[in-house]
């Protein structure tokens, strides 16, 4: 009798646990969100740092050991962009993922430059900060034109490019996103209200990956804190004219002739930034290789982690291989 009592006490305890841990949950949604965040950092290996970089605050996520691989996100995102790729490139690299000035948790300053030049010179700033070297580059979005300018800048301080539908291709065909700024719409990147969110994962992803809601609810709401912001950064990377939209920095004139090995990434579904830059930039570079990936949207590394992994692991296996001698 003694011992079903306590199996039937020990069960409402177990019930009452989980119920608290749910309440939890949806209550604290700022905390839930942390939690999730730290068990996917530690899954991927990656543990969270800052530097003072020209007397503002740069944090950043690292993790693996071996050549660097230093990865630049996109407009409105931040460092965890990339942390599920990561897990895959941490046993053979040291990944290092920062949040560029004006995003994430680094410093913010309303009304600053963030345009592609400034945050050029932020990066530049942030590998001689930590004494990277020579690095293996990567940028998604506004993080891959940034990646790129930094690339025809300094050639010598980049061994390879891993470009994901980097924004600045001259002459692609208009996106979804481009008709809507040329019709005089606002961009449904930048949400105003947290209800907007989901208009903007629409945008984003072809395949949108589950989001808890205590994580929608804290994503939605610091985006809509920082609408105007958003809108001072967006009318300085990307400009607007009686032609249409275009970049403010194009990277064919920059980058034309860089011999640079280059992996370009593009989802053949991506509404943000028209697949057809793809192949317009790779045109331009002698070492581009070219990946077009079937039922993605705009950012492969989330929707795609491991396939996008698993290409780049390649691509950076085979440009480490001696050229085969010409036989005699």
């Amino acid at each position: 009798m003694l011992s079903t009592i306590k199996t039937y006490w020990g069960r409402i305890l177990v019930v009452l646990t989980l119920f608290g841990l749910v309440l939890a949950w949806h209550l604290f949604p700022a905390t839930s969100y942390k939690t999730v965040v730290a068990l996917e950092r530690a899954h991927a290996g990656l543990y969270q740092a800052e530097v003072e970089v020209a007397g503002a605050r740069v944090v950043y996520l690292e993790g693996g050991q071996g050549d660097v691989v230093l990865l630049l996100h996109g407009f409105g995102a931040n460092k965890d962009h990339w942390t599920r790729v990561a897990r895959f490139l941490t046993p053979q690299y040291r990944v290092i993922a920062p949040d560029l000035p004006g995003f994430g948790d680094s410093d913010l300053s309303q009304g600053a430059d963030y345009s592609i030049p400034a945050q050029v010179e932020r990066v530049r700033a942030f590998v001689e900060a930590l004494g990277l070297g020579a690095v293996h580059l990567g940028g998604s979005s506004m993080g891959g034109n940034i990646a790129a300018i930094y690339a025809a800048r300094f050639p010598d301080r980049v061994r390879s490019l891993w470009l994901l539908a980097p924004l600045g291709v001259a002459d692609a065909q208009p996106s979804d996103v481009d008709r809507l700024l040329n019709a005089g719409e606002r961009s449904p990147l930048i949400i105003e209200r947290q209800r907007q969110f989901d208009r903007l994962l629409e945008y984003v992803f072809e395949d949108r990956p589950w989001i808890p809601g205590p994580m929608r609810e804290q994503l939605s709401g610091e985006a809509a804190a920082r609408y105007h912001h958003y809108h001072w950064i967006h009318d300085q990377i990307r400009t607007q004219g009686p032609e249409g939209t275009g970049p403010a920095t194009p990277l064919q004139p920059a980058m034309s002739g860089l011999s640079i090995p280059t992996l370009i990434v593009w989802g053949q579904e991506d509404r943000v930034l028209d697949v057809s830059g793809a192949a317009l930039l790779a045109s331009v570079l002698p070492q581009a290789n070219l990946q077009i990936m079937p039922g993605v949207g705009h950012l492969p590394m989330i929707e795609r982690p491991e396939e996008a992994a698993d290409q780049y692991l390649s691509f950076l296996a085979s440009i480490s291989q001696p050229e085969p001698a010409d036989p005699l």
